[in-house]
């Protein structure tokens, strides 16, 4: 396991504001850079299975016409067909494009929701009622129930380059 820092709880609700907005910006981002990665696998395995359909399709199509083909032209199509065949399952199986819609979405409640706390940090009378830690508190708990999990290694490279800017914009 990775050496983390010790958690220090906030001590005042400017810090658990500041901590919430970290939080939801962190969420936020790696559920896009989450719905990039499954938008460009699906994209791959797409290109794939088109290429090798066509493939296939021509290839008998061609042989039809030949009247001797060889076997090792038949064992190739033949591996090419059944390879296009499993490629075609792996893309209906694995649901990448579906999977990278419920990212984006989590992304975009997440940013929402970073929008209120900053909003709520900045002073805007609007969105301080008398309750709006518990209720913000409840949607962060909601989101994070009904959001698709996020494997770690996209996430600490969310954390990373989130670190990474920062870094740069204090250099400016």
């Amino acid at each position: 396991m990775k050496n983390l820092p010790a958690y220090e709880p906030p001590v005042d609700e400017n810090q658990l504001l500041l901590k919430w907005i970290r939080r939801a910006r962190e969420s936020q981002m790696s559920h896009y850079d989450m719905a990039d990665l499954l938008s460009a696998r699906d994209r791959q395995v797409g290109w794939l299975v088109t290429a090798l359909t066509a493939f296939v399709g021509t290839a008998v199509f061609a042989s039809l016409n030949l009247s001797a083909v060889s076997p090792g032209l038949r064992i190739f199509i033949g591996f090419v067909s059944v390879t296009a065949a499993v490629s075609a399952a792996l893309q209906t199986f694995l649901r990448y494009a579906e999977r990278a819609e419920k990212h984006r979405a989590a992304g975009a409640r997440y940013g929402a929701v970073r929008r209120r706390l900053e909003a709520i940090f900045a002073g805007d009378a609007d969105a301080r009622d008398g309750h709006y830690l518990t209720a913000i508190r409840d949607e962060l708990d909601r989101l994070a129930e009904d959001s698709p999990n996020v494997p770690p290694r996209v996430f600490y490279r969310t954390q990373r380059t989130l670190s990474a800017d920062r870094q740069r914009n204090r250099d400016n």
